[in-house]
């Protein structure tokens, strides 16, 4: 983007500042004028002041006297006639010197009214150029807000643009497939008379568990959304080219919690509801989302951004390969409190893709899913992600652990 103000007004100052000094500067035709007339204008003393003087000589005192008055007389009339004379003349060159300088005046004021016209107009000229260009400087500005922080470039948009095209036959298709297979209604959890809890396919807490679950969930809670998604923001902040999504969903519900700890306690009995808690790997969970072109970039470094703000990661798995789900999945813990926490790794299309999909995943994990239902379901995730662009690097960011052989 070009700035244009200050080398308008500078050029436009120097312009104007110059043209009127040259034009104050310059002699004006009275100035010349009254040069010439002044060396051209006689003086009084070059006439003759003593033309009736006599050389006679004069004997008598009173032919003296006589003559010395003639004498007076002749100087005093040829000194008023000079006078005269150079009033008149010195009246006529200040009337000329006045028309001269009233025409030099009037040029320069000319020529100073043409200059500042002239500075005006190019001023005007530059002020419409700059206007345009703060134009399109906030024009530029407002659609790189609409587009976020990063403008998009052909493989984002040709991303955006497929799934955009198959977005509405994929909603349809769900619509039509519970149609076919009305899903069964969860029964609601429910605490019992005597303190403990009871889960939809009988899953249960003693009063004694379920008391410890309600004080782990809660410090989960307390604990994911005063440390963790702080840390998440700051992470967030470092680098405008990821952006914190679905952070409405950041903590899982209670009963949904209290569902996962009585899974864990079933196929380790001897565990305490707080040690079950802190082996719930999603009870927090984070979704960044990143440009194509950003994505494999923006992973690596926010996963060392998450290792310096003093996290532990757990485990990565990259599943931008999977057929039935797309994108990178890890998993880490706080260590001075063993809370574990999810963050996901995305781009917009393949997060929308996995929230549509999300259904179906919650009815593959059901027991009670017959199999020609479970095939479609598995048929419709692979169809959806199918449309999903793989960013540029992205199968390349390796798992943690590493595999082996």
């Amino acid at each position: 983007m070009r700035w244009v103000v200050p080398t308008v007004i500078d050029r436009a100052e120097a312009w104007d500042g110059d043209a009127v000094l040259a034009a104050r500067n310059r002699p004006a035709d009275g100035e010349r004028a009254e040069a010439s007339s002044s060396t051209d204008s006689p003086s009084a003393d070059d006439r003759p002041a003593d033309a009736a003087r006599t050389d006679a000589v004069l004997a008598t005192p009173e032919q003296r006297a006589a003559a010395q008055r003639r004498y007076q007389d002749a100087v005093d009339h040829t000194y008023d006639v000079a006078r005269i004379d150079a009033g008149q003349e010195a009246a006529s060159q200040e009337s000329q010197d006045s028309r001269s300088r009233g025409a030099g005046a009037s040029e320069e004021d000319t020529d100073a009214r043409d200059t500042d016209e002239g500075a005006r107009d190019a001023a005007a000229r530059d002020a419409d150029e700059e206007a345009r260009d703060a134009d399109a400087v906030g024009a530029e500005a407002r659609s790189d807000e609409a587009r976020g922080p990063e403008a998009p470039d052909a493989v984002d948009t040709g991303a955006r643009d497929a799934w955009a095209e198959a977005l509405p036959g994929l909603r349809a298709a769900w619509e039509e497939h519970q149609q076919r297979f009305p899903g069964r209604s969860r029964s609601a959890s429910s605490s019992e008379a005597d303190g403990g809890w009871m889960a939809d396919g009988g899953r249960r807490l003693t009063p004694e568990q379920n008391a410890e679950a309600d004080k782990a969930c809660e410090d989960i809670r307390t604990e994911g959304r005063e440390v963790i998604r702080p840390a998440m923001e700051r992470v967030e902040a470092a680098d405008p080219a990821r952006r914190l999504a679905g952070l409405e969903h950041m903590l899982k519900g209670e009963d949904r919690l209290k569902e996962k700890i009585a899974d864990v306690l079933f196929v380790e009995p001897n565990l305490t509801a707080r040690q079950a808690a802190d082996k719930v790997t999603d009870a927090v969970r984070f979704t960044f989302t990143y440009t194509q072109q950003r994505y494999a970039e923006g992973v690596l470094s926010d996963v060392e951004r998450l290792k310096s703000e003093g996290f532990d990661l757990i485990k990565l798995k990259n599943l931008w390969e999977h057929e039935q789900y797309k994108g990178i999945n890890s998993q880490w813990r706080r260590p001075e409190t063993g809370l574990r926490f999810e963050m996901q790794f995305h781009t917009p299309e393949s997060l929308e893709a996995k929230e549509l999909t999300h259904h179906a995943y919650e009815r593959l994990r059901g027991t009670q899913v017959a199999q020609v239902e479970r095939d479609e379901l598995e048929d419709y995730q692979k169809r959806a992600n199918t449309q999903i662009v793989t960013p540029p690097g992205a199968t390349e960011i390796e798992e943690f652990p590493r595999k082996h052989g």
